[in-house]
C-alpha cells in the first residue's frame, strides 16, 4: 500500500477509535465503521488526484499558450484544478490535510455517523464534528513531524544528496518507511 494511502487508513482508523473511545459513536461493527470511514476519505482522495491529473493533461496540451501568458504552472495548474471543480460541483480541493478539507470531510463523516442505522451518537453534531477535525489536525501533524525528521536524517548524509534527484526520493521513502515502522504505525514488509 503506498504511503499516501496508509496515511488515509491512519487517518480513518484514528478517527474511529478517538470517536468510539472517547463514546462519542457507538458503532454495532467498528470495522466497518473504519471502512466506511476510509472510503469517503478515499474517494475524495481520488477525485482531487484526478483534478490533478486532468489540470496536468490540460497544462501540457497548451503549454505553449501557458508560456505565451507568463502563468507560472503552480498557478495555472491551481487556476485549472479550481475550475474543473466548479464545473463538476466539487466544492473543496485541496490537500487531505488543510484545515477547508478537514472540515469537509468531518461534514461528510458526520452525515455518515447521523445517517447510518448501524451507528449511534452520544452527543451533540458539533462536539463529534470537532473530535473529527482534531483527528485530521494530529494526523496532519505527525506526518509533518515524520518529514522534517526524514528531510534531517537525509541532510545527515556526509556528501550532500540534492532534493528531486532519483537518490534522494529512493531515501526519503525508505526512511520515511522506516519511521512509520519505528512509531509502529505500519508493519514491516515481510519477506517471502
Amino acid at each position: 500500500m503506498a504511503t499516501r494511502n496508509r496515511f488515509l487508513k491512519l487517518l480513518a482508523d484514528r478517527i474511529v477509535n478517538n470517536l468510539l473511545s472517547q463514546e462519542l459513536v457507538i458503532a454495532d461493527n467498528p470495522d466497518e465503521f473504519k471502512e466506511k470511514v476510509f472510503q469517503i476519505i478515499y474517494q475524495d482522495y481520488q477525485t482531487e488526484k484526478e483534478l490533478e491529473e486532468e489540470a496536468e493533461r490540460i497544462i501540457q496540451e497548451n503549454s505553449e499558450e501557458v508560456l505565451y501568458r507568463g502563468v507560472s504552472l503552480y498557478k495555472a495548474r491551481k487556476m485549472i484544478k479550481e475550475k474543473l471543480a466548479k464545473e463538476r460541483g466539487i466544492p473543496v480541493i485541496g490537500s487531505v490535510f488543510s484545515r477547508d478539507k478537514a472540515n469537509y470531510l468531518a461534514g461528510k463523516i458526520l452525515k455518515l455517523i447521523l445517517t447510518d442505522d448501524t451507528l449511534d451518537y452520544t452527543e451533540e453534531r458539533g462536539v463529534i464534528r470537532n473530535a473529527i477535525v482534531r483527528t485530521f489536525e494530529e494526523v496532519a501533524r505527525l506526518r509533518k513531524e515524520i518529514d522534517e525528521k526524514v528531510r534531517e536524517r537525509i541532510a545527515s548524509h556526509s556528501r550532500p544528496i540534492y532534493e528531486g534527484t532519483p537518490e534522494w526520493y529512493a531515501l526519503y521513502r525508505r526512511y520515511y518507511n522506516e519511521e512509520l515502522i519505528e512509531r509502529g504505525l505500519i508493519e514491516p514488509e515481510s519477506e517471502v
